[in-house]
């Protein structure tokens, strides 16, 4: 006699963990980890705080700015996209980028506003995306994000090799702030938008307005 699954709910929380764990060990999401994995080690960099400890930190950096490019490609062409891909990816960007602004504040080396203003965008949209999770909706980042992401990224190397590491490597009497700020404050503005958009997207998902 076939015993019946008394605990059904059971039965597809350890299917979804399995698919899970299926989809953790492609490459693409390999190189999603790999990034993760690289952020306490820029920041462990950035907080020693000598040129040469500042330009490791852009080296390891580099590093994982690179595995963003391959690990979307490599999925794409490979046709292995997957839900935790999607989640996993702009987890590992906000991971190395929200962690590295605040570390940057706390040293004294970043304006605070802007800062607060991008992680208080990023709570809302936590907030957001858990009620699309919860009607089983999971909706990738829109032209407007990836840019703000893009812009975001960027910005970071101009504050990592400042004005001092410059000076002491190679000689070059330069504050590069200043473009970091430019492009900090542009993403601001592609990450107010892409809230909205995302914000939009999730609402006509759910009541289909």
């Amino acid at each position: 006699m076939v015993k019946k699954n008394k605990n059904p709910r059971k039965g597809k929380i350890i299917d979804k963990l399995r698919n899970f764990k299926k989809d953790l060990l492609t490459i693409p999401n390999l190189l999603t980890s790999i990034r993760i994995i690289l952020v306490p080690v820029v920041l462990l960099f950035i907080w020693f705080n000598t040129p040469l400890m500042r330009l490791w930190s852009w080296i390891f950096y580099t590093v994982a700015t690179v595995t963003d490019f391959f690990d979307g490609y490599l999925a794409r062409k490979s046709g292995t996209v997957s839900v935790s891909g999607k989640l996993l990816d702009p987890l590992a960007d906000k991971f190395i980028v929200n962690l590295t602004l605040v570390l940057l504040v706390a040293m004294g080396e970043i304006w605070v506003l802007p800062v607060l203003i991008i992680l208080a965008r990023e709570f809302y949209i936590f907030g957001i995306r858990s009620l699309a999770l919860e009607n089983d909706l999971v909706i990738a980042a829109d032209i407007f994000g990836k840019t703000k992401t893009m812009l975001q990224m960027f910005s970071l190397p101009f504050f990592m090799i400042n004005q001092a590491t410059l000076l002491d490597l190679v000689g070059i009497n330069w504050d590069p702030s200043g473009v970091g700020y430019f492009l900090l404050l542009s993403s601001i503005v592609f990450s107010l938008i892409s809230a909205f958009t995302y914000t939009r997207n999730v609402m006509n998902r759910i009541f289909g307005n």
